[in-house]
């Protein structure tokens, strides 16, 4: 990973009524930095470091527990904690010492009957435990899905249970989803203040696929509820890092961009300089805390990998740079219809015969997706209007849809739209998209992103090189088109 730029660019009701979240959640979650290690004299300490770092001070004000607190229940259903971490048997001295330096507490459960670490899960103890958070003095619950049914509707009415009870309680308690799935998206505004849409993010790859996985979730994302691409990491108990400080910062630009909670899962009572500037950095909170509350979209690139390109890297357009082999290609190279990449040797192809185009071999030999001795789909025509096309896919034109950078097949326009007119300079080796002729076909690295979110003040924008390479990772005159934004208009940054 190379770079990573984040630039400001000078209500909905809530989600669930309990009056929570109009902001994501800022805070600290226990799991990454001690998992099993968990004791309640290890988050006295945390607490008291949130307060000297001065994190409080931006915002972040929850501790909250995640597995390895519970032991069992008692007779009546009440659950107890694991005496040798946390002796009192409940969690309430811990909740009353954080409320004591004026921060909030959290804790744990799952929808299962089992947590994932196999502690007590919460399966038909909604009520109880409810009662018995507020209790305590909870001021938020994280439920997991471990040991719990994947149908989509049971999973829908098992945390219907517990939002239910926790609102019966009377104690305004933020319910946080842990379903691990991008399908509570559509649904988690009527359960909870947040919902989880990815895997455990765990390193830097898990963090790109929440990301990839985050992009298409925006339009659920309002004040009240957000799409929860997981933790922020950095060092553990042990010193031990997840990421790179870099990959750390760039995780913390993107969550920002993308409205999503802020729970530094790191060990703050002995973090380095650098993390603890990354995660003290108020214009970049702001972003993220912006009461506008509407979650970034990708304006330019397309999926995320830790390496910087996909297995079969897309074809996409950039701004035109003469001087780029990987914008430079040879048409009828190395047989007729074939488009050959001067730099990598790699040429046009309907990935799978479908309507992805990707960059693949030069495949000559033996047959394709299409069959024995079949080519079509490495064989592209450019005609006199402007239009490029597959055999493999009759009546369907290349088109760089919306706003976006990654080039697929659709039906044919007439007359000939912009976003499917191509032009191609033989002495250059320039495949121009758009009349304008200022983007060029290119085989995205995979690892370039524009990110932009509107915030009252105007725009956020992420400029990101995720890739192995420098690279040049500008903002075109399309992109600032997806942002409203008109030619000859004044940017104030």
């Amino acid at each position: 990973m190379r770079a990573v730029v984040l630039l400001a660019l000078v209500a909905l009701g809530a989600a669930l009524d309990n009056g929570l979240g109009l902001t994501p959640q800022m805070g600290w979650n226990s799991w990454y930095d001690m998992m099993d290690g968990l004791n309640e004299q290890l988050v006295r300490e945390t607490a008291d470091a949130l307060i000297s770092t001065g994190l409080h001070k931006l915002g972040y004000t929850y501790i909250n527990l995640d597995d390895c607190w519970a032991e069992g229940r008692y007779p009546n259903g009440t659950v107890y904690t694991e005496r040798s971490k946390f002796p009192s048997g409940t969690l309430k001295p811990l909740a009353d010492y954080v409320h004591s330096l004026g921060l909030k507490f959290g804790t744990y459960t799952d929808r299962g009957d089992k947590t994932c670490a196999g502690r007590p899960g919460s399966l038909g103890y909604e009520t109880i435990d409810a009662q018995t958070y507020a209790s305590w003095g909870i001021d938020y619950v994280k439920e997991d899905s471990c040991y719990a049914s994947s149908d989509h509707d049971t999973a829908f009415e098992e945390y219907g249970k517990m939002r239910d009870a926790l609102n019966a309680t009377g104690r305004p308690i933020f319910f946080s989803l842990c379903g691990w799935e991008d399908w509570y998206a559509p649904k988690g505004w009527s359960l909870g203040n947040s919902w989880r849409i990815g895997p455990d993010d765990t390193n830097w790859p898990g963090v790109l696929q929440n990301v990839n996985i985050n992009s298409q979730l925006g339009q659920y994302a309002r004040p009240g509820g957000w799409n929860d691409p997981c933790l922020l990491l950095a060092e553990t108990m042990t010193g031990d890092l997840r990421m790179t400080p870099r990959q750390t910062r760039t995780q913390f630009s993107f969550w920002a961009i993308m409205a999503s909670p802020l729970l530094i899962s790191a060990n703050i009572r002995n973090m380095s300089a650098e993390n603890l500037e990354t995660y003290s950095n108020a214009e970049v909170i702001a972003i993220d805390q912006d009461p506008l509350g509407v979650q970034g979209v990708r304006l330019f690139g397309g999926d995320l990998s830790p390496s910087g390109a996909a297995e079969n890297p897309p074809l996409g357009v950039m701004p035109c740079n003469a001087a780029a082999a990987t914008q430079q290609w040879d048409w009828d190279t190395p047989a007729t219809g074939y488009v050959k990449n001067r730099g990598n040797g790699n040429c046009f192809n309907v990935d799978n015969c479908g309507t992805d185009l990707i960059t693949f071999e030069c495949v000559t030999t033996g047959g394709t997706c299409c069959g024995v001795n079949c080519y079509k789909n490495m064989q592209f025509v450019l005609s006199p209007n402007g239009t490029l096309t597959s055999p493999v896919q009759p009546g369907q034109c290349a088109e760089v849809p919306g706003s976006g950078s990654a080039i697929t097949l659709v039906p044919c326009a007439s007359p000939v739209s912009d976003a499917q007119f191509f032009q191609y300079d033989h002495a250059r080796g320039l495949i121009t998209q758009g009349r304008a002729a200022s983007r060029c076909v290119v085989q995205a690295e995979g690892g370039i992103n524009v990110w932009g979110r509107k915030i009252t003040q105007g725009w956020a924008v992420l400029f990101i090189n995720a890739g192995a390479n420098d690279a040049d990772v500008t903002c075109d005159a399309q992109c600032f088109a997806a942002m409203g934004f008109k030619p000859g208009q004044i940017l104030h940054v």
